[in-house]
């Protein structure tokens, strides 16, 4: 209850900025936009493999930007992923892990800042590269001999991405990949010390629809 309450009010605080962009920027400069797509723990590829049963989670989105000219755009987002699996134990960091049975839930929330440079048109298609930074609220639960186990954290991230997007009058849509960067996030306990893995971001892709203040 506690994670859809923090994703309910990072959803609450976007929209609140999105109000709040400064009243210099043209209206056509401003949109909302929501995204779906996959992100994995590929940084961590043993644990992620370890404990879940499909290499990428479910990752959903909100967030609103800001485009200052034709070629920078700013924005912030939060996002969240969710993935169920079990716990997992391995004798050490070259052996295979095998599962115990044990459910686990695991759920991260990503608020993230970033700054996007627009390249030229190819045809009705804007490709761009972007960089971010913020921070991710991790938890994993798990229920063992009817008593339940939790952890959490918090850690900073960083990523890259690069995306395309095709922008009508007020409608905006593309796709984008790259890469999320959330070091010493674990590795302190669990099947991730063992294989001595630290990082919980990975590789993404994901659908976006904006929609521009007109």
């Amino acid at each position: 209850m506690k994670s859809m309450h923090s994703t309910r009010n990072a959803a609450v605080g976007v929209l609140i900025a999105f109000s709040l962009i400064p009243s210099w920027a043209r209206a056509d400069d401003r949109a909302a936009f929501v995204s779906v797509g996959l992100q994995t723990l590929s940084n961590s590829p043993d644990t992620e493999k370890a404990i879940f049963d499909n290499p990428g989670g479910l990752a959903l989105g909100v967030g609103v930007s800001l485009d200052r000219g034709e070629r920078l755009r700013f924005g912030i987002e939060a996002r969240r992923i969710s993935r169920a699996g079990e716990r997992a134990f391995a004798a050490d960091r070259t052996s295979p892990a095998f599962r115990l049975g044990h459910p686990l839930q695991f759920s991260m929330n990503q608020v993230v800042a970033s700054a996007v440079y627009r390249f030229s048109k190819l045809g009705p298609v804007s490709p761009y590269f972007g960089v971010g930074g913020g921070v991710a609220f991790w938890k994993e639960e798990s229920t063992i001999a009817g008593l339940a186990e939790k952890a959490s954290g918090t850690s900073a991230l960083v990523e890259a991405r690069l995306g395309f997007e095709r922008q009508g009058r007020s409608l905006r849509y593309g796709i984008e990949g790259g890469i999320t960067l959330i070091p010493n996030a674990v590795g302190v306990g669990g099947v991730s010390a063992i294989y001595e893995e630290k990082d919980l971001g990975g590789l993404f892709v994901v659908a976006k629809i904006g929609f521009s203040r007109k």
